[in-house]
């Protein structure tokens, strides 16, 4: 619901600035942990990563996706980027080399691309068995043009590396050494989407004093959790709609019309005690008279109705 609504509302942007960045998270278990058979069993564990683009202005995540480190997701996500965005936009990536040619495939000629690499320095401490490196402090910057005109004094990516810490605190799915890992790749992605979505349209930014999407434009007002929970709803209801005439209209069965039923009163047998003309309770077949209820008649009425001839009383 959250990325349909998103899908939806998300297009024709006019924006300035957009960074990109991908934050590493892993399914079930470390990659390094893993056998190569349980490698080919299981190729939705290991590795995950969060594919982001943020407005450097807005701060809204334009879009997202869920998947692993290569040069076709690249491709998909910066195409999925590029049909949000109107104009002419200044793009900064870091130096994954997956981000140059998917940049230039997805946008052309109306983009202007810079890189940035972070400089630390580097710092060993001795260990008794083997080197350990601790967090190495960060020591300068390196920014290039890949291609168009980019201005590198605001080509950056630190406004995506902060989202990307907002996601790690506040979803616990991404804290780094706790039991609260993803087990499942669907869950996990699932899970994702919540909370972007919840991050642009409900959660207040300290910086804006108020949501992204309000800012970028998108809505006039923030949405309250109550009103995720009732778009759920809607959408769910008209998947499942639609999902049922996509069923019915597959399936051979067919309607046909009932026949009209009309209502004819039936003249009830008048009882032979009734009728002096009857010949009696039980006279001869040939001179039975029409119309009249004899005496057998009624016996065979009440062994259908399962009583017997003592438990049954006469009118």
């Amino acid at each position: 619901a959250c990325e349909d609504w998103h899908n939806k509302h998300f297009t024709g942007l006019e924006i300035a600035r957009l960074e990109v960045d991908e934050q590493w998270s892993y399914i079930h278990t470390h990659k390094e942990r893993m056998t190569p058979e349980q490698k080919a069993e299981h190729p939705e564990r290991g590795d995950s990563w969060l594919w982001a683009s943020i407005d450097a202005d807005s701060k809204a995540i334009i879009t997202w996706k869920t998947g692993k480190r290569g040069s076709r997701i690249a491709r998909d996500f910066a195409t999925d980027l590029a049909s949000r965005v109107t104009g002419r936009v200044q793009i900064t990536s870091d130096k994954l080399e997956s981000y140059a040619p998917a940049i230039k495939f997805a946008f052309g000629n109306r983009v202007d691309y810079a890189q940035e690499e972070k400089q630390f320095q580097s710092v060993r401490v001795e260990g008794p068995e083997f080197l350990k490196r601790r967090v190495n402090p960060l020591v300068g910057l390196k920014r290039e043009a890949v291609y168009g005109a980019p201005n590198l004094k605001t080509s950056t990516v630190c406004h995506m590396e902060r989202f990307f810490l907002t996601v790690r605190q506040s979803n616990k799915r991404c804290a780094r050494k706790t039991l609260a890992y993803s087990k499942d790749w669907d869950n996990h992605a699932a899970m994702t989407s919540i909370h972007i979505f919840v991050y642009n349209m409900v959660r207040r930014h300290e910086t804006l004093k108020t949501t992204p999407a309000v800012r970028l434009g998108v809505v006039e007002h923030r949405w309250t959790l109550e009103q995720v929970v009732e778009m759920t709803e809607r959408f769910n209801k008209a998947k499942e709609a639609a999902d049922f005439e996509a069923a019915f209209s597959r399936s051979n069965f067919v309607v046909a019309p009932r026949p009209v039923r009309v209502y004819q009163p039936v003249k009830p047998l008048t009882p032979w005690y009734l009728d002096k003309d009857s010949g009696g309770p039980n006279p001869p077949t040939d001179e039975r008279k029409s119309g009249v209820r004899y005496q057998e008649d009624f016996k065979v009425s009440i062994k259908s109705t399962g009583f017997t001839e003592g438990e049954y009383q006469k009118p």
